[in-house]
């Protein structure tokens, strides 16, 4: 069981109510980020998601929720976290959503993760700490700071990478939110190595004229096609309330389309 009591936890809702979530009170919690990175996801009937860094099981459930609406059955998710008072709430929500006979959550680091079988799954997911090792100073809050740099757990994002290319099968797709400012990082994480290809990357944008603050990238492992750039999305109106598009994936649980 989780060493966080109920009265550590809060009660919130994600997708208009679509995805019920217990979360710390103090420490990482869901964000739009974790709706956006689920709408990436393409479903497919009896699919194989894992979601790396899964936390408190938010991102993972909102695909489910979206499959649900779609009546897209047989998906199966998996997650890993490297804190497991994080992955007993992932349990705990699993059930909260009636989604625990389709979901199993993992506590584990994944520099040296042996849970879960390599090449069996069709798409990875992950939110992945934004903050590079030696960068920033870490968070006093263990969950804060394992969720938002890479210090705490040791992990580079290239060793994020690593790990998805280990678990996906051949052509399998990596789904991926991180700071626009780090898309260097991420392309040549994803590239130098050639693990992946056929890169789709996605710009967040807060504003119309604003600099992108977000991005979001799909890759498939061991395909080539040239890198496509997509046009900037937009997530708030002038007067800083959510555009219809936003509006959209944030409440009424639409995709984001990022196929070729």
């Amino acid at each position: 069981m989780s060493d966080l009591t109920y009265d550590a936890l809060m009660d919130t809702t994600l997708l208009n109510g679509r995805v019920k979530l217990l979360q710390p009170k103090i420490g990482f919690h869901a964000s739009i980020d974790t709706v956006f990175l689920a709408a990436a996801v393409p479903l497919k009937k009896g699919m194989q998601l894992l979601d790396v860094g899964c936390g408190v099981g938010s991102a993972g459930l909102c695909v489910l929720a979206r499959a649900a609406d779609m009546s897209l059955h047989g998906i199966s998710l998996s997650g890993l976290d490297a804190q497991e008072d994080l992955v007993n709430i992932a349990s705990r929500n699993a059930a909260l959503n009636h989604d625990a006979k389709h979901s199993s959550f993992f506590a584990g680091n994944l520099l040296h993760e042996k849970l879960l079988p390599d090449n069996a799954f069709d798409t990875v997911m992950m939110n992945p700490p934004y903050q590079e090792a030696g960068t920033h100073t870490p968070s006093p809050e263990k969950i804060k700071a394992m969720s938002h740099g890479e210090d705490a757990s040791g992990a580079a994002l290239t060793d994020w990478v690593k790990y998805a290319h280990r678990k996906l099968t051949s052509g399998g797709a990596l789904i991926m939110i991180h700071r626009a400012d780090r898309l260097d990082d991420i392309i040549a994480a994803l590239v130098g190595r050639r693990w992946f290809g056929s890169l789709v990357v996605q710009p967040l944008m807060s504003r119309t004229g604003d600099d992108a603050k977000r991005v979001i990238v799909t890759a498939r492992k061991e395909r080539y096609s040239p890198m496509m750039l997509k046009s900037g999305f937009i997530i708030h109106e002038a007067d800083g309330s959510y555009t219809a598009a936003a509006k959209a994936v944030l409440m009424d649980a639409q995709a984001i389309d990022l196929s070729r």
